[in-house]
């Protein structure tokens, strides 16, 4: 393993109609074996600001794909976000811009909110402006996962410049496959293979028009603010801060061992451990925080019974975890849950 490299994240909303596509398709127990297979818990679904270890979500588009023998399956799921907020918040925000060429910028300053590892950027391409999005080397690029981006992208292009609208032509980092006639049939645009990133082109004009049409479930306007979501250690440097999340991604299966977590990273244990060191963390400490906001979450909006909540998040039994609530909180989990009454059954 290459212990120099960082953790890349990557929020759950990126999976986009994904899983429904999917099941539809092959069903449900496919559906629940895909995301184990890529390292996933199928809870994440109903998730959609987590952050999850980019190389498992690019390992899911292309599992599907391959469960299903379709070449388009990437190109599918992003025409399927068929709102441009298909990207959570982040999405909305870009969205709801006046010009195509303020969209563009709000997606580009403020990517690093959705995805660490890669950009967007606008550049300059003969005569033509090329929007694109370029991912730090992790090896071969995957086709289903950079052919999802487009539709999206392609999408919020035609929110100011009409449903008709298409790219003179379209750019992807991977080289042509034998089957890639089947993209290109799908898409009806000229493809470029083997470019620095994946992105559809503009006329320079385009980027000053206006939205054509109202967007539909917009009520209110969209702030930076709410697009930077916080999670837990959110103030915390690399890479506390993302062990952090990938440690809340597993106990969502009541999963707390740190070989497992080291694994998602892309890391070996002692590189994690070293790594945490050295900004003053232990990842005991980390899985501590974890399973502390975890269990507000579950005494608070379930009624699941105490000792299942502490079994689930990985302690022996019920009054291992009473004694660490204590120490979080200063009271037992059940006079928490007697002051905070569930704001919804599970």
């Amino acid at each position: 393993m290459d212990d120099s490299r960082s953790i890349l994240l990557v929020r759950a909303s990126g999976f986009g109609p994904l899983p429904a596509i999917f099941e539809q398709r092959a069903g449900e127990q496919a559906l629940w074996r895909v995301f184990e297979q890529s390292g996933l818990p199928v809870d994440v679904i109903g998730l959609p600001q987590t952050p999850v270890p980019l190389p498992a979500m690019i390992s899911l588009f292309e599992r599907c794909a391959h469960e299903l023998g379709d070449r388009t399956f990437g190109l599918e799921v992003g025409f399927e976000m068929r709102r441009a907020w298909g990207y959570g918040l982040w999405g909305q925000y870009g969205a709801t811009a006046d010009t195509l060429g303020e969209a563009i910028k709000r997606y580009n300053q403020t990517f690093w909110a959705h995805a660490s590892g890669g950009r967007l950027e606008l550049v300059q391409s003969g005569t033509a402006m090329l929007w694109r999005h370029v991912r730090r080397d992790l090896g071969p690029p995957a086709v289903q996962h950079v052919d999802h981006r487009l539709g999206p992208m392609i999408i919020i292009a035609r929110l100011f410049l009409g449903q008709d609208w298409s790219p003179e032509w379209i750019e992807v980092p991977y080289e042509r496959d034998d089957d890639a006639h089947l993209m290109e049939d799908r898409l009806q645009v000229p493809v470029r293979f083997g470019c620095p990133g994946a992105g559809i082109v503009f006329k320079p004009e385009d980027l000053c028009v206006q939205r054509s049409r109202k967007l539909e479930g917009m009520s209110k306007v969209i702030t930076l603010r709410e697009v930077i979501a916080d999670s837990i250690l959110s103030r915390a440097p690399e890479p506390a801060r993302s062990v952090s999340a990938i440690a809340a991604l597993r106990l969502l299966d009541g999963q707390t061992d740190i070989e497992g977590a080291a694994q998602m990273a892309g890391l070996s244990v002692r590189s994690l451990q070293r790594q945490l060191m050295e900004k003053g963390y232990s990842y005991r400490e980390i899985v501590a925080s974890a399973r502390s906001a975890r269990a507000v979450s579950l005494l608070r909006e379930t009624q699941q019974p105490i000792v299942e909540i502490a079994l689930f998040l990985g302690y022996e039994d019920h009054a291992s975890f009473t004694r660490a609530f204590r120490r979080w909180m200063d009271c037992s989990p059940l006079e928490f849950r007697r002051c905070h009454q569930p704001t919804a059954v599970a």
